[in-house]
């Protein structure tokens, strides 16, 4: 697909007249890319450049390019096409092997920007469409972190490493990404080719501190998870403790029963084998041993 663009007005045109004042925008996939750029991009070139889907900029003698995926969700971050945007004086081609949200964002960018279109203009809608629902997703993982906050504190059965673990790996790709777009926008912004206007330059930048506020809060939401951790170590290990205090508690209590057992249990003659009131004594005498253990280890508040 290929858009005009005059005096700030976008339209789809079928092919590209050169003239002063003009500029266009073409949608096309890796394989037209390879077919309708060999002059400005070398083959050689090309291959490498389209099959490295890494987050980066690069800056070529003729043109610059920015790669990076194209999502709408963290859920989808990690299987989303990448989206090649080259970028020239007047021109600028996004090589992308779906189309479909690509179409809908020019058709959206032509609606709203009436007058006022521009390459520079389209690159920032683009970022802002990428960064558009970001804030919400993150306060919902947040609020998800925070629920799994509270679970941890009051179960005290399920297994939760498995859990804070997913967390943390996909809060830590969320912070690749930004990292990965900062660098991208900090690029852009120096427009060294002297694509973009004084304007759009100024909106990189308000998208780069934009990104710089969502990398914090991905960030932050990071190390609460790892506080989150350290706090469901912190319980098991209290668990543990609790168990072999337990354990400590009944192994004292039933040491001298033990010992009274194995004394009995030796095949000597006893002198109170004799004596008729010896058993129940013996009966006595390990129940009170059982009670005053009891008795110590409660009031020692060992359990």
């Amino acid at each position: 697909m290929l858009y005009q663009i005059y005096k700030g007005n976008m339209s789809p045109v079928d092919k590209i007249v050169p003239a002063d004042g003009y500029s266009y925008i073409s949608v096309v996939t890796v394989s037209e890319a390879l077919q309708y750029f060999p002059e400005l991009i070398p083959r050689a070139l090309a291959a490498q450049m389209f099959g490295n889907p890494s987050m980066r900029f690069e800056n070529h003698e003729q043109f610059d390019l920015l790669c990076l995926p194209l999502f709408r969700s963290f859920r989808d971050l990690e299987h989303s096409p990448s989206i090649y945007i080259i970028i020239q004086k007047n021109s600028m081609h996004l090589v992308c092997g779906e189309h479909k949200n690509l179409v809908s964002l020019l058709e959206q960018f032509i609606k709203n920007n009436a007058g006022t279109a521009g390459i520079g203009r389209l690159l920032c809608a683009f970022f802002e469409y990428q960064l558009d629902d970001d804030l919400s997703e993150l306060d919902n993982i947040e609020k998800q972190i925070a629920d799994l906050e509270d679970r941890v504190l009051t179960d005290q059965q399920e297994n939760f490493t498995k859990e804070i673990i997913r967390e943390r790996k996909r809060l830590m790709a969320i912070m690749r990404y930004y990292e990965g777009l900062l660098g991208i926008l900090e690029y852009a912004a120096m427009n060294e080719k002297h694509v973009f206007s004084s304007r759009s330059v100024r909106f990189l930048n308000i998208i780069h501190g934009k990104t710089q506020r969502l990398y914090d809060k991905a960030k932050t939401l990071r190390e609460y998870v790892s506080e989150i951790r350290e706090a469901y170590q912190a319980e098991v290990d209290i668990r543990t403790n609790n168990i072999m205090k337990i354990l400590t508690i009944v192994t004292i209590i039933f040491m001298p029963l033990t010992l009274i057992v194995g004394w009995y249990g030796m095949n000597l003659r006893m002198p109170e084998y004799g004596f008729a009131a010896a058993y129940p004594i013996v009966i006595v005498s390990c129940i009170l041993v059982a009670v005053l253990g009891i008795i110590y280890f409660k009031k020692h508040k060992w359990f």
